[in-house]
């Protein structure tokens, strides 16, 4: 493709994104219209778990790389955030920690999931994007959180407000994981697209930086699929997997 202007690109990009697998994956569906029994919400939030916990694993490595100093100022922002602003006199313990407070909310021991062992696909998940940041130019390792970032104060808005419609039996307080993404991820999403607007205005790494959008959603896609194949289709009616996963029989 020719190169494209700043604003084209993120156009792009999101277009990408959102025409990768053309709707959202069934997990998510299910989640967001309330179909999911307790047990496959506790499933689903033990292994959502262990991204959270290993944030700095993706997240030191994009510090680690950029080059340009008001950048990683802001992706050193978003690290203290992300270990707990409460470090600093903020609001919020360490995202995990928010996490582990759900997850306590939907009846998990917090020992359960602070020691569980997450599913093949959902490890090999993590590993795939740690791998993908590490090999990255720089400014497509930070540009990926468009992915998640650009994406998190309309996907965390969403899913808190199911969550409260649909499973109200959830303790209000067991949320703030969701609204404190609501509020930081847009300051997030900004600096990411601020990254790919700025410094992906070379052919090479606007094309990398398309592949690199792919990957991260196919990761995504990966992980809902090990909960989905193993907790959750299973115990589907027909009707409902071929309205979940877009089937026409």
């Amino acid at each position: 493709m020719a190169l494209l202007a700043p604003e084209a690109l993120i156009a792009d990009l999101q277009h990408t994104l959102r025409a990768r697998y053309g709707r959202p994956h069934p997990v998510r569906q299910l989640l967001l219209s309330g179909r999911l029994t307790k047990e496959q919400l506790q499933w689903w939030a033990r292994n959502q778990f262990h991204e959270f916990r290993n944030i700095h694993r993706f997240f030191g490595v994009r510090y680690q790389k950029c080059p340009v100093p008001e950048m990683r100022r802001a992706l050193l922002e978003n690290m203290v955030e992300e270990e707990g602003e409460d470090l600093f006199g903020g609001k919020y313990p360490s995202h995990a920690e928010l996490w582990v407070r759900f997850a306590e909310g939907l009846g998990i021991a917090r020992e359960d999931i602070l020691g569980y062992q997450p599913l093949p696909g959902v490890r090999a998940g993590l590993e795939m994007y740690v791998q993908l940041v590490q090999q990255s130019h720089w400014a497509v390792a930070i540009g990926t959180g468009l992915v998640f970032e650009g994406e998190g104060p309309k996907r965390m808005r969403e899913e808190r407000e199911a969550l409260e419609k649909h499973y109200s039996w959830i303790p209000s307080s067991a949320l703030e994981f969701f609204r404190a993404h609501e509020y930081h991820d847009e300051g997030h999403g900004n600096t990411v697209i601020d990254v790919i607007k700025k410094y992906c205005m070379e052919e090479h790494l606007q094309g990398e930086m398309r592949e690199a959008v792919k990957s991260r959603t196919d990761i995504m896609w990966l992980q809902n699929e090990s909960v989905y194949q193993t907790y959750v289709r299973p115990f589907l009616a027909a009707d409902v997997i071929r309205e979940v996963e877009g089937r026409r029989e």
